[in-house]
């Protein structure tokens, strides 16, 4: 990846448990507005990537800043209609919320009502099993 971005600006390494064995390593591209995840139980693989800019464009569109109900009218226009929705308010956050398409391996995170971030991830076989692409070595 670093060839292709450059070093990044920030790596992290923390764990979403207390178990030491499930790392996840983040790099954060700060001009690009740009973070990628890679996780150790994934043999370090690329596991999520989360733009932050009215730079990028989602299926034609630029996501960043739009209403829940203006993502959720633009989504359902190109026929992605499985979303879920959860609170995720906290005294630090207290209007982060969360839309998700499992469909698509995607977060749409907002705060104040204002989507924020959008962050993909792969897609699953079943709750363990990650979907991986297939290499060609030819």
């Amino acid at each position: 990846m670093e060839l292709i971005l450059g070093v990044p600006d920030e790596k992290e390494k923390y764990s979403y448990s207390k178990d030491e064995e499930d790392l996840t390593e983040s790099w954060h591209y700060d001009n690009l507005d740009l973070s990628l995840g890679f996780d150790e139980e994934d043999d370090w693989r690329l596991v999520t990537i989360a733009i932050t800019s009215t730079e990028y464009n989602f299926k034609g569109f630029s996501p960043i800043g739009l209403t829940k109900d203006e993502l959720k009218n633009k989504l359902d226009t190109i026929g992605i209609n499985d979303l879920e929705f959860e609170d995720w308010s906290s005294i630090e956050s207290p209007s982060h919320e969360l839309l998700s398409s499992d469909s698509l391996g995607i977060n749409f995170w907002f705060d104040e009502n204002r989507l924020s971030e959008v962050q993909w991830g792969p897609l699953f076989i079943d709750d363990e099993t990650i979907n991986w692409p297939e290499i060609n070595k030819n």
